[in-house]
């Protein structure tokens, strides 16, 4: 049963030295923690894989490349996922961006 989910989001300025928060009720719990590059993404979610996170998620900043390259650089049976975008949502996605 899982009951330690972490979630990796990556913004330019973030720091995942000091921006995180953690969500917490009977039985679950969830670390969030913002990064601004890949490499710090790695050392971050080693540090949650340390402290028994049990699912690590990446938002969908990172990109399927990001996502594979953070899951090799682990080397860990801990699953680590990545948010994406239905087609047609990510055509809205790409519209907004784009501006």
């Amino acid at each position: 049963m899982i009951n330690q989910y972490g979630f990796i989001v990556k913004a330019e300025n973030y720091d995942g030295n000091t921006d995180s928060t953690t969500l917490n009720t009977t039985g679950f719990s969830t670390q969030v923690i913002g990064v601004s590059s890949n490499d710090e993404a790695i050392v971050v979610a080693r540090k949650m894989i340390e402290q028994g996170i049990q699912v690590i998620e990446l938002c969908g900043g990172f990109g399927l490349e990001s996502a594979q390259y953070i899951s090799r650089s682990l080397n860990t049976d801990v699953p680590i996922g990545y948010v994406t975008f239905h087609d047609n949502e990510q055509l809205k996605l790409d519209k907004m961006l784009s501006k």
